[in-house]
């Protein structure tokens, strides 16, 4: 999560900073020389990017180098800004101009997808960049921010140093701290009961086992037991032993689960998704959430999910031996069983048919959804590329038999609280479905699975109104937000929207459009963007033909010039694009400059959304995207990496 950033401060400071001329040995153009005279009237120092230079990030940045300039770039000087430059708190702040917008896309694209999601505060991963260098820069200092309480067995503080059984115990006391010398995990004859029915029954706590890559500290001898942690333990350790392991390998995965699974521990990563997750795909509702009653595999997901946070390095080596184990149990459940499938089809039952069982396999599903997130961005390689190409196609399958695509509040009848919380989980659960889906186009070129005409649930509520305990409580509450994703795309494309979008930063809008929220549009320019990498794939094989036969021509994506007669003009699509873009990027804008700085930091990745957009526009304006896009394999490392070749520094 990210702590807010007291804005007001640095904008006042910013306002007294003022700009002066800098003296070039070149012969600057008529820009710079347009920059350089209204800096020496202000009287202080221009930015880089205001002066039409391509800043990439760096400071001295390569830019003010050639040109001999002394570079004033403070994006890496300023320690305590969280933000990026564009679709953040700090760009908020700045105009969006041409100038800046080609400074910060190839800041952006400088390293990839680590530079491009710096930022974003996903699950980190030890073999990128982006992995712990910025984690460990950040350390917990975004644990300030208050979050939610969620119920658990103990209401104790999580992680204690020590949890005594009988406090008024002196000698109890005595005797189990002796034991912290004699292992990792104290009693180790302790055996769980089977608290969930049809369970297995196994030791919850066992000798350690000598692992070269982690030596394990001394740690507490007794902590009291918790039927989830037991549960959960036994449910892993079940489906982990039908993989063929000798015995060595299955004791050193009892000790590792029997570490990370106690109640203290399960607490701390749960609390650690809510603080680093839930800001930005907020899908669980943490309010209602109770760790002794929620779905298993749900409570598994979140846990691991969470525990990829962890600064600890014993926890952290140990989740990652046991997180694809996890995994496997996760995608047993009988949601995504073939088995359960089978026998409900020849018994004559459907799957999901509305009963109260369809809860549970809702909460499955979430749990198939976020170990999927969380191998696809921490896990490794062969994690990765199961998660992407093979369970998160099983997530869509099911998501796909639950309707959740069309998924929608009633407007007209009235409900439970909790049945609106349950369909609002769901409405959330299918966006960030959706965004993943286009984020694997993204960053990796790999090939859309849902289609954007299918999407016909609601836009999520407000982050706010999800995080209450009782929504209906809330003064605002509205039951529905009254247009799907599917309805705000298409409005996007429309000639004249109607009172559907402002026309202009500065005009008022009503109507549908107008009331998108930095989420919806952060969901609107995924979408988009996917359809414009489709639409780029699909030009490729007619543009060829169209210069076999007309050798002479070339191809341009600027709007039709009599001045050049041998330019293709732009296609319909192309133009339809334009105007959705050109839409997108005043909506935002507006949006963004109605937003106060405390809003907008505590907002998750989301508010990124410009970044998105810069891409978007570097594909419709560049002549060589087409072929950038037909030549890209599918599946790429990195597919931000190779579109920097767009960024010609001639043009």
């Amino acid at each position: 999560m990210i702590v807010p950033h007291n804005y007001d401060t640095d904008a006042s400071a910013q306002s007294s900073v003022t700009t002066s001329a800098i003296t070039t040995r070149t012969v600057p153009s008529a820009g710079i020389k347009r920059s350089l005279r209204q800096a020496k009237e202000a009287g202080g120092v221009m930015p880089c990017t205001s002066m039409k230079l391509r800043c990439d990030g760096l400071s001295p940045c390569s830019s003010c180098q050639k040109r001999n300039l002394r570079c004033n770039n403070e994006r890496k000087q300023t320690a305590d800004n969280l933000e990026l430059v564009s679709g953040s708190a700090s760009g908020k702040r700045e105009e969006y101009g041409s100038s800046s917008d080609r400074g910060s896309i190839k800041f952006l694209l400088n390293g990839g997808t680590d530079s491009f999601t710096e930022e974003f505060l996903l699950p980190p991963r030890s073999d990128r960049a982006r992995g712990l260098e910025y984690h460990n820069q950040k350390g917990r200092q975004d644990a300030e921010q208050t979050m939610l309480d969620f119920r658990t067995g103990d209401p104790s503080e999580y992680a204690p140093a020590f949890i005594e059984s009988d406090p008024a115990s002196l000698s109890f006391f005595q005797d189990t701290f002796l034991d912290f010398f004699n292992g990792p995990f104290g009693n180790v004859n302790k055996i769980v009961g089977d608290t969930y029915a049809g369970g297995g029954s196994f030791p919850a706590m066992i000798p350690s086992i000598p692992d070269p890559g982690l030596a394990f500290t001394t740690q507490p001898t007794y902590e009291p037991e918790e039927p989830y942690a037991a549960g959960l333990y036994q449910a892993i350790l079940a489906r982990a032993w039908s993989v063929p392991l000798d015995t060595q390998a299955q004791e050193r995965l009892s000790t590792y689960l029997s570490f990370l699974l106690t109640p203290a521990r399960i607490d701390k990563f749960v609390r650690m998704y809510l603080e680093y997750w839930q800001p930005s795909c907020a899908m669980v509702h943490f309010a209602s959430l109770n760790v002794n009653t929620v779905a298993l595999p749900l409570l598994a997901a979140l846990v691991f999910m969470g525990a990829t946070y962890t600064t600890d390095e014993q926890e952290r080596h140990a989740a990652k031996q046991v997180v694809d184990f996890v995994e496997l149990y996760i995608f047993s459940s009988e949601t995504f069983s073939p088995e359960n499938e089978v026998a409900l089809a020849f018994c004559g039952r459907r799957m999901f048919d509305g009963g109260n069982n369809d809860w549970i396999q809702f909460q499955n599903l979430q749990a198939g959804f976020i170990i999927v997130i969380a191998q696809y961005w921490s896990g490794s390689p062969a994690a990765r590329n199961r998660a992407m190409e093979n369970r998160f196609s099983e997530v869509i399958k099911i998501a796909r038999r639950m309707g959740l695509h069309k998924c929608r509040h009633n407007q007209h009848q009235a409900v439970s609280e909790f049945q609106w919380i349950q369909t609002e989980s769901r409405i959330r659960t299918m966006s960030i479905i959706l965004l993943l889906d286009c984020a694997f186009s993204f960053f990796q070129n790999y090939p859309c699975r849902l289609s954007h005409i299918e999407v016909e649930c609601d836009f999520p509520c407000a982050e706010s109104l999800f995080a209450l305990e009782h929504p209906y409580s809330d003064r605002n509450f509205q039951a529905s937000r009254g247009i799907t994703i599917l309805e705000a795309f298409h409005n996007l494309f429309e000639d004249d929207p109607k009172d559907t979008m402002p026309s202009t930063p500065d005009s008022s809008a009503s109507g549908s459009m107008a009331n998108l929220t930095v989420l919806d549009m952060f969901i609107l320019i995924h979408v988009l963007y996917t359809f414009i990498n489709s639409h780029m794939a699909l030009l490729g094989p007619i543009l060829r033909r169209t210069q076999m036969s007309h050798p002479k021509h070339l191809f341009s994506f600027d709007a039709a010039d009599k001045s050049q007669p041998g330019a293709i003009p732009d296609d319909l699509m192309l133009s339809n694009i334009r105007v959705a873009l050109a839409r997108w990027r005043e909506h935002w804008v507006t949006l963004s400059n109605t937003l106060s700085s405390r809003e907008w930091a505590s907002m998750g990745f989301f508010k990124n959304g410009y970044n998105f957009w810069l891409v978007s526009q570097l594909l419709i304006t560049k002549k060589k995207s087409v072929d950038v896009v037909m030549q890209m394999e599918v599946n790429c490392e990195d597919k931000l990496q190779k579109l920097k070749v767009l960024l010609d520094e001639n043009d």
